[in-house]
This record gives structure tokens, sequence and C-alpha cells, in this order.
């Protein structure tokens, strides 16, 4: 029972320990493009490079444009598929990371100083530490770039990586994709 617990709460350390990892975000602009112009866009095709069904199916690729033509729509922006002035295209990728942890409590070290006839206790540091096990984990990254559609130039391209869990996929994918398209220039 006492190994079980151990287990338990290794699990749950780990899963804390992925889950507060802060997502990296990224943006790149072509200082000569003037954002202005773009006022209409259009998807092609994305570029996928994930195996696992569990984070590339179609539902996924719907959450992504849906939740990017949502903030360019309250930006202003329209869809136009005839002519548009900005091609849209996403990539994902996911690779599996392996890194090592310490996981568990740790206790403070209390010690006694004598001050006159009086024992003061002071903070020694801390002793502990738990475990130190290697866990995996997937880490997912999602790059979404703005084309012009007249040049077919790269104008803009925004990026995150983070640690995915497949049961908050869909959130996580709208965070990330809000967390992207907030640095999208508007002019």
């Amino acid at each position: 029972m006492k190994g079980l617990l151990k287990k338990a709460l290794l699990i749950g350390m780990i899963g804390l320990g992925i889950s507060g990892a802060k997502a990296q975000v990224s943006t790149h602009k072509d200082p000569t493009a003037n954002f202005s112009d773009y006022r209409t866009f259009a998807w092609v095709r994305p570029d996928i490079q994930v195996r696992n069904p569990q984070y590339n199916n179609d539902l996924i690729t719907r959450n992504i444009q849906a939740n990017v033509d949502g903030i360019l729509l309250k930006k202003g922006m329209s869809i136009n598929t005839k002519q548009p002035d900005l091609l849209l295209r996403f990539h994902t990728d996911t690779e599996k990371q392996t890194t090592r942890g310490s996981f568990g409590p740790t206790y403070p070290m209390i010690g006694y100083a004598r001050i006159g006839r009086m024992l003061v206790p002071y903070n020694m540091g801390y002793w502990g530490g738990g475990y130190n096990a290697p866990y995996t984990y997937t880490e997912g990254t999602l790059v979404i770039d703005a084309i012009d559609a007249k040049t077919n130039k790269l104008v803009w391209q925004g990026s995150i990586s983070s640690a995915l869990n497949v049961r908050k996929i869909d959130r996580q994918i709208e965070k990330g994709v809000n967390k992207i398209m907030k640095r999208y220039p508007t002019s």
C-alpha cells in the first residue's frame, strides 16, 4: 500500500510539473509589409508532421482554423476564398521528450542557536526532495504562417511549443492560438 501511494504521488507530481511548464511563443514579421492592406484571408493546406491520431485529425485541424478565424474576424478581417489578401497555413509537430525531475516533499532543517540563556530556532535549509525519476511527455508545436497572396511571400509567422495533454487538447489549442494571434500585427 505504501509503495502504491508513493507511485501515485510521483505520477501526480509529474503531471503538475508538465502542466505548469510555460509555453514558448515567438513571432516574426516582415518589416516591409503593410498589415493594414491585408483585409481578407483564406486557408491553404496545413503541414501536419504528427503520426499519433490523437493529435492529428480533422477535429484538431478545424479547431485550430476556427480559433484563428474568430480572432481575425474580431480584428476586422473577413474570409474570402476567391481573392484573399492573405493565405494562412499552419504546421504542427509533436516530439517525445524525456527529462529527469526531483519530485516529492522537502522538509525544513531547523537548528538552534544559544543567545544568552535562550535557544533560538533558525532555518538551516531544506532536505529531502523525494524521487529523481525520468519521465516522458509529448511536446507539441504549432506554427501559423501568413503569406501575402499576391507575392506568395511569408509576411508573418507565429509559433508556440508546449507539453500536450490529450484530455485537454481543445483547451490547449484555444489558449495557444490566442497567445500566438495576440501578437499578430493589425497595422
